[in-house]
């Protein structure tokens, strides 16, 4: 198994992972406005318990978004910089992906994953895994109202706290919300870094040089509209 450092800084979590042949060394703390302070101290002290070099390490993977615009560039900068140092490539993994691939779901079912994307929006995908464990993309990943949503499916394991969000779902949705077990998992890096590694272990092409280490927003506006003051 190759030496994987992976980072998630997508949500409000710092989520960092060490995966090797030895086993999984992870930090998954709730440091909200942190991550550019922390991430680096704590990758230190995990390398630093691990014995790992950065030049032992294979590949770096990062989560590429969809998640917190501050937060994806934060994982981007730092994949890209780990990298260029130790010599080795990048693989950016999806937020939702990785949302789907925690689920423990079986290949007879479709995972709904929804992370909040503020501005009473949602990050929305569908997936389904396959013979692998590996989830596969339904459609596309999308940014949407809740509104805007495909009627709910009532077999479907839906993951992500976009589903515990006080935003205006359908009466359809309501339902279906009421009566769900909702896993309100985070991003997490542990299982970003084994999404990662049997990706690559299908495809090496999947693992890119340093400065393909590209954030994906989903959304291009970053702020709430300024109301107009009275009078303006």
């Amino acid at each position: 198994m190759p030496r994987i450092l992976a980072i998630d800084t997508t949500a409000d979590v710092c989520s960092l992972a060490l995966l090797s042949a030895d086993g999984l060394l992870t930090f998954h703390e709730p440091l909200p406005r942190q991550h550019a302070r922390q991430v680096l101290p704590q990758l230190d002290r995990l390398m630093s318990e691990a014995g790992w070099s950065k030049r032992s390490i294979d590949f770096v993977v990062y989560g590429r978004g969809p998640g917190s615009f501050t937060g994806i560039r934060i994982a981007a900068g730092v994949a890209q910089g780990i990298a260029l140092g130790a010599d080795c490539g990048v693989v950016p993994v999806s937020t939702l992906q990785t949302l789907a691939f925690e689920c423990a779901a079986g290949d007879d079912k479709e995972i709904w994953t929804a992370l909040d994307a503020r501005m009473r929006e949602l990050y929305f995908a569908r997936y389904r895994k396959n013979e692998d464990g590996v989830p596969e993309l339904i459609g596309h990943e999308q940014l949407c109202i809740p509104m805007a949503l495909p009627e709910p499916d009532p077999n479907a394991v839906l993951s992500g706290n976009g589903w515990l969000t006080d935003y205006d779902f359908s009466q359809a949705w309501q339902g279906r919300l009421a009566s769900a077990s909702i896993d309100e998992t985070l991003p997490n890096a542990g299982y970003g870094a084994r999404l990662a590694e049997r990706l690559v272990r299908d495809d090496d092409s999947l693992v890119l040089p340093p400065e393909q280490a590209l954030p994906v927003y989903l959304r291009d506006k970053v702020t709430w509209d300024k109301k107009p003051k009275v009078g303006s």
